[in-house]
């Protein structure tokens, strides 16, 4: 009964909050836990290429417990694993941080250690390989330019010859090859060597001579009086002035209907050496000159009154007068490939007439005026 009594007693103490503990003991505190600590031993290898295996190996430690778990993670590509050494392929490329922790048997998390690992992308080798080396013609005419363009795949060194030397793997280039030429592409890599060939073909122009013809029915003389007059053609052409102090002109016209549209005049030889005169014309008129014009048919309109330029020859006296080469000519009678009809005018251009009663002219039958011509062409 007494034992009863006494642990009655005792009960609304503890329902109270009181403890039964000495007062010595209720005082003492616990000490803390310690936070473990991690630590990366090795990354291996440091730098990898991708899909490589790369091994995280760490430990940690834990001064009042132990180590009961690890995390791995990067900073590129998040969680790693969960043990304390890993083997992974799968890391992306790049430079990765690699941070590693670890848990104690209460719960805590060490901070993280870290270290570093790089990834660089697979080396793709590329089999050496010409893909194309072509050129936009294959045939030219001489002094044209062609444009080859070539590609290449794996190549330490690309090289064109004749004449053009190291290029690109890719590229174009504009060239104008005087002479059928092949051209040879070679691509090395290492120890091997790869060509390609292709061949311009250069053509040179035929050379002609030509003696042009005058047309008749557009050959003849304006007098320019009021309205002026045509003469009658197939009787050449005269120029100067006559003794009713009227001034006259000459036109010719010239057959290059036969002259290919592609021929380069070369050279033109004028021949009015044949013909006759009346009066003094140069003392009189001044100089002669002869003007390119297009005038088709020729009728009485096409008389010229204005202030003649552009003349593409000269003559200042009979003795000038002689077979020659002229470029002026040539150049105009460039001018006028492709059509059928080369057209000049002849006049005194100092003046139309001296107005003194005489006769003052110089006259040429149609077979009298020649223009002898070489030129080249394809056709």
């Amino acid at each position: 009964m007494k034992r009863i009594f006494i642990l009655a007693l005792a009960i609304p103490f503890l329902l109270d909050g009181c403890s039964l503990l000495p007062s010595s003991l209720q005082n003492v505190k616990l000490p803390a836990n310690e936070t473990p600590v991690a630590y990366i031993d090795a990354i291996t290898p440091p730098t990898a290429t991708a899909g490589e295996d790369i091994t995280l190996v760490g430990h940690g430690t834990d001064a009042d417990g132990t180590v009961v778990a690890y995390r791995w993670r990067s900073n590129l590509d998040g969680p790693l694993g969960v043990s304390a050494s890993i083997t992974t392929s799968e890391l992306s490329v790049g430079e990765h941080d690699i941070y590693f922790k670890v848990q104690d048997n209460t719960g805590d998390w060490s901070r993280e250690a870290v270290n570093s690992v790089t990834i660089t992308p697979v080396e793709v080798l590329i089999p050496l390989d010409i893909v194309s080396f072509t050129s936009n013609y294959d045939t030219i005419h001489l002094g044209d330019t062609v444009t080859l363009s070539w590609e290449v795949a794996g190549a330490d060194e690309v090289s064109i010859e004749p004449d053009i030397g190291s290029v690109n793997q890719a590229g174009i280039i504009d060239i104008t090859p005087e002479e059928t030429t092949e051209y040879t592409l070679t691509a090395t890599k290492g120890s091997e060597t790869k060509y390609n060939s292709t061949e311009i073909t250069v053509l040179e122009p035929d050379s002609y001579s030509e003696t042009l013809s005058v047309v008749e029915s557009n050959t003849s003389s304006i007098f320019g009086d009021d309205p002026p007059a045509l003469w009658p053609p197939g009787q050449g052409i005269s120029v100067g002035d006559f003794s009713t102090d009227i001034p006259v002109q000459g036109f010719v016209t010239f057959d290059i209907s036969d002259i290919p549209s592609d021929a380069i005049i070369t050279s033109v030889e004028v021949d009015f050496s044949s013909y006759s005169t009346g009066g003094t014309p140069f003392a009189d008129l001044g100089c002669l000159r002869v003007y390119p014009q297009s005038y088709g048919t020729l009728k009485k309109g096409d008389f010229y009154t204005g202030s003649a330029t552009g003349s593409i020859l000269r003559y200042c006296s009979e003795a000038e007068i002689m077979p020659h080469e002229s470029e002026s000519v040539r150049d105009a009678l460039q001018d006028s490939v492709g059509h059928n009809r080369f057209q000049v005018r002849f006049q005194f251009n100092e003046e139309d007439t001296d107005n003194n009663g005489d006769q003052d002219y110089i006259h040429w039958d149609n077979n009298e005026l020649i223009l002898h011509i070489e030129y080249e062409s394809y056709q």
